[in-house]
């Protein structure tokens, strides 16, 4: 199979990356383009409507969870056949549902005055404007490198100029040997766990 993931935490550079893949020529899906969505963590079902950000108090975020449905990835695998395809994004669900679907799982890493600076200058999403979110994306960014490693994930500097980071994801992919699926299979996770239980950060993350 040869369906890749590109992940990491909000303003890693995870759809700058995609469209960049996509100029040279490479098949990609972003992951927030209908393919996930909120779900409440009761009743597991899907919220439809977007949810501007002040709406998103951690109180509402404490009962809802951004998920993608295994079968979603499933499709994407089979699409995938032996072309290599990209999916960029992260979900509360990935490491626990469908990590082994994914032939290498590459995640972006970047350093706190590189995320302090991207969350606020950026105008294409509107996480991490409220203070709760932006201090949760501070919080993840002092372990999200050591909480890739243990999940399996290629770790790449994101901090690097887009063409060197995309060249470095293609040089890598040729070297990785499903070493994500390997390890996931070790890893344990709770159904109904959001995606922040797995690191020690308080649940309010909405990947964009």
């Amino acid at each position: 199979m040869a369906l890749n993931y590109i992940t990491g935490m909000p303003g890693s550079g995870k759809t700058a990356v995609r469209d960049e893949l996509e100029r040279r020529g490479f098949t990609t899906y972003d992951i927030d383009d209908g393919l996930a969505h909120y779900y409440n963590l009761e009743t597991n079902e899907p919220i439809a409507h977007h949810m501007p950000a002040e709406a998103r108090t951690p109180e509402w975020r404490k009962k809802h969870a951004w998920k993608v449905p295994r079968s979603e990835i499933e499709r994407l695998r089979t699409e995938a056949a032996d072309m290599p395809i990209f999916l960029c994004g992260v979900v509360a669900n990935d490491a626990n549902d469908f990590w082994d679907l994914f032939n290498t799982v590459f995640a972006l890493i970047i350093d706190e005055p590189t995320l302090r600076h991207r969350i606020t200058t950026r105008t294409t999403g509107d996480y991490g404007k409220n203070e709760h979110e932006f201090a949760s994306l501070l919080a993840w960014q002092q372990t999200v490198a050591d909480d890739y490693r243990k999940l399996g994930a290629v770790l790449i500097d994101a901090t690097k100029p887009l063409p060197q980071v995309v060249d470095e994801i293609l040089t890598r992919l040729g070297k990785t040997k499903q070493i994500a699926q390997k390890r996931s299979r070790n890893i344990s996770f709770s159904p109904s766990d959001h995606w922040l239980y797995r690191f020690p950060l308080p649940p309010i993350f909405h990947p964009v």
